[in-house]
């Protein structure tokens, strides 16, 4: 089964040290936008959030904070954290971080077509590569810990050590909320396109 995890556990450094997932956009969390997209996309959904957590399960998702040896380490320490929690009937993982909510209705099926025998499938854009927005094999997690131990922190030095296919996006799929006017332009856009 393929499964998701929603990325909710950041500090919000950009936006003034908020909760990024639960800041309005169209009368809504922001990361709500991000499960609609990734909902009907896949079988089994959790959220990675170290604070507003009784908010975060109101979606009646599991929501699993960053485990103790991880807090503070970044997206990484959420990986860290699935893979001693993901469920064993989930054998692939789609990643999203909370503040996508354009992200491409067919973004896990092109993901996974491309796949292959690769460990992992990422979207690259215009923009470079997306490495929150991750399909990966749910086995490739049990390594996360070791390299966050070894003093790994970044995303793309972890997937240095995989097998990692990338597959070609329209950058505007990927659009995040990483500042307040970088929210204001999503919700301008939302509203103009409803």
């Amino acid at each position: 089964m393929i499964g998701a995890l929603l990325l909710a556990g950041g500090e919000g450094r950009r936006m003034g040290g908020v909760d990024k997932g639960m800041q309005p956009l169209c009368g809504q969390p922001l990361y709500r936008h991000v499960l609609q997209v990734l909902q009907p996309q896949v079988g089994w959904l959790a959220i990675s959030a170290n604070r507003h957590q009784d908010d975060y399960a109101a979606s009646g998702y599991a929501v699993w904070p960053d485990a103790a040896p991880w807090q503070g380490m970044g997206p990484l320490a959420a990986l860290a954290t699935a893979a001693a929690s993901v469920p064993a009937h989930v054998t692939l993982l789609q990643t999203a971080p909370c503040d996508t909510p354009l992200l491409p209705p067919d973004l896990v099926s092109r993901l996974l077509a491309a796949l292959g025998e690769a460990d992992v499938a990422m979207p690259v854009t215009a923009q470079g590569p997306q490495p929150a927005c991750l399909l990966l094999r749910a086995s490739v997690l049990a390594g996360v810990p070791a390299y966050l131990a070894g003093g790994g922190r970044s995303i793309r030095g972890w997937l240095a050590g995989l097998r990692v296919v990338e597959v070609v996006f329209d950058e505007a799929g990927f659009a995040n909320a990483n500042d307040a006017a970088a929210l204001a332009r999503l919700e301008a856009l939302i509203s103009g396109a409803g």
